[in-house]
């Protein structure tokens, strides 16, 4: 991350009071397999439903919204954890 970027960033935190995690570890869906982004999306479309993809506050974990049949969900992903393995479980459940 550039050094703006993360000033810009640090100052937005100020202003409303939160902190960047403990551990450094930031979510990036850069580091995601784009196929894989593209297969869950296309997925869970065809079964009529919706995939929001962001980030917490913070910025310390991925935060995935899920709608379906009226009901979300909202399951949030530590960096720390395998993005990529997430993903995968998504589209096992949504395949025909």
């Amino acid at each position: 991350m550039g050094a703006m970027k993360n000033q810009k960033l640090e100052a937005k935190d100020r202003r409303r009071g939160s902190k960047r995690p403990a551990s450094g570890e930031m979510a990036d869906w850069g580091s995601a397999e784009a196929e894989l982004l593209r297969k869950a999306i296309e997925l869970v479309c065809k079964s009529q439903g919706a995939i929001r993809f962001g980030y917490t506050r913070d910025g310390g974990a991925y935060a995935v919204g899920i709608y379906e049949n009226g009901e979300s969900i909202t399951e949030y992903v530590k960096p720390s954890e395998d993005i990529d393995e997430y993903l995968r479980s998504i589209v096992r459940d949504f395949e025909d």
